[in-house]
């Protein structure tokens, strides 16, 4: 999703259209290899983690399956299903979440790691003071944040959302420490194509 398509999905009407006319740009279908990576890196054990954006539930399996105790909250109704059914189907036990993760975070309590693929650079421009108060309500001292985004590239006009190593640390780094901030892979629909982006590790 480009800077230019980023206006189209600014509902959850439009992001629950996007599953409904079948499998979104975004969407691999498989956990996000750089989530795996950082898991292993920093020895990251089971604990409790808020996936917020989860659309069809790749990440927070894989999440449920490493012990972690999982909730992963989606404004689409299609992803939410499509979430819960490939929970079934791979035997994993967490807790999907049909709302909108602004309104949902003054109702839950903190969490040890919350984990972002895509919603950070999807509504950063529009609402950033939102997701900023959202992330902090969610969090305690203690907690590790991730997130995935997508990077400048040049060559690319219908990736990702891109967004500058300085904006990151300007937007992000006001809340948390970094761990790292570094390149990475974002995978998409199409196997064929992975799209520059970041990975984002941060403590409170």
């Amino acid at each position: 999703m480009s800077q230019q398509l980023r206006a189209k999905y600014s509902t959850v009407a439009d992001w629950d259209a996007a599953y409904r006319k079948g499998t979104p740009p975004w969407d691999a279908g498989k956990p996000h290899a750089e989530l795996s990576r950082v898991l292993d890196e920093y020895q990251l054990r089971p604990q409790t983690v808020l996936e917020v954006g989860c659309g069809t539930g790749a990440d927070a399996i894989l999440l449920a399956r490493r012990r972690f105790e999982v909730t992963a909250i989606d404004c689409s109704p299609i992803s939410v299903e499509r979430a819960r059914l490939r929970a079934e189907q791979h035997n994993a036990l967490l807790h999907f979440v049909l709302a909108d993760a602004f309104e949902f975070a003054p109702k839950t309590g903190q969490f040890d790691l919350v984990y972002d693929a895509g919603l950070y650079h999807s509504v950063r421009e529009a609402q950033l003071e939102r997701y900023l108060d959202m992330l902090w309500r969610v969090t305690r001292s203690g907690s590790h944040f991730l997130c995935l985004a997508g990077a400048p590239d040049e060559t690319e006009d219908d990736g990702p959302p891109q967004v500058g190593e300085d904006e990151i640390r300007n937007e992000l780094g006001r809340l948390f420490e970094f761990v790292h901030l570094r390149p990475t892979r974002l995978e998409g629909a199409d196997p064929n194509r992975h799209h520059a982006a970041w990975s984002c590790l941060m403590r409170r």
